[in-house]
């Protein structure tokens, strides 16, 4: 029995990755659903060239993007893939089979990420890690939070063997602005993830400004062991700790 597949995606002038991460699913999809957040790079003209349903929802924030897609998606099943993210031949085969099955019992699969710095994959520093990507419709909902977002499942979560391939620090260029933006959305949020809690002092703030990027760099670079992906696990940890050491600069500012 064949079943649809819906792939629900957010852009913002991602025209230089997000043909690939397209093409690695093309054909898989009964409909693909893409918030896209006023692109100017050619990004749209992609997404039409791949059939894409373009939604312009206005929501602020990651989370709330994803979940209002998620919310239209009419597919049996629902993939969140990310427009920097690729689906291995691997886990494409995977998928169709477990999508098309009548055994599988359970409601969501997580997947395991492999991540690249600069072209080349990176294995340490915290860069290990799954997330769920893929649920059953109507079992899954994005968490409304502006980043770092997660899928709270209704059920069973299962875990998938192959990897999506994610190609999210592609430049030093890319990597600091990107990073730069997240530590803004993170003091806008104040949220859990970096620690920022309200009501927190002046001087509470100074203190984790200085001592928080240091700490960030020594977890990944020594405690994870970023330092066997070489001048990469350096950059990477350097790169998170900067994020850090800025999301307090602008609660200061």
């Amino acid at each position: 029995m064949k079943t649809n597949l819906s792939v629900v995606m957010i852009t913002k002038n991602s025209a230089d990755v997000v043909g690939v991460a397209l093409e690695s699913v093309a054909g898989m999809w009964g409909e693909l659903l893409v918030d896209d957040e006023g692109s100017t790079d050619g990004t749209r003209e992609i997404l039409r060239r791949y059939g894409a349903t373009i939604v312009a929802s206005g929501k602020q924030g990651f989370g709330k993007r994803k979940q209002n897609l998620v919310a239209q998606a009419k597919g049996d099943w629902i993939l969140v893939l990310d427009a920097d993210e690729r689906v291995s031949e691997e886990l494409r085969g995977e998928i169709v089979r477990l999508k098309d099955s009548k055994t599988v019992r359970q409601r969501a699969f997580r997947i395991s990420y492999q991540n690249y710095v600069f072209g080349k994959p990176v294995y340490y520093g915290g860069e290990k890690y799954s997330k769920v990507r893929l649920f059953r419709n109507g079992f899954g909902r994005v968490s409304e939070v502006p980043l770092h977002e997660e899928i709270d499942v209704d059920g069973k979560v299962g875990q998938l063997k192959e990897k999506i391939h994610h190609h999210s620090y592609r430049t030093p260029w890319q990597l600091f602005s990107k990073f730069t933006q997240y530590a803004k959305i993170a003091a806008g949020g104040k949220q859990d993830g970096f620690r920022v809690g309200p009501g927190m002092t002046n001087d509470a703030m100074v203190k984790k400004l200085f001592f928080y990027g240091p700490h960030m760099f020594w977890a990944r670079f020594i405690k994870e062991k970023g330092y066997l992906d070489g001048w990469r696990g350096f950059i990477l940890a350097f790169a998170f700790a900067y994020m850090e050491t800025l999301t307090y600069w602008f609660l200061l500012v």
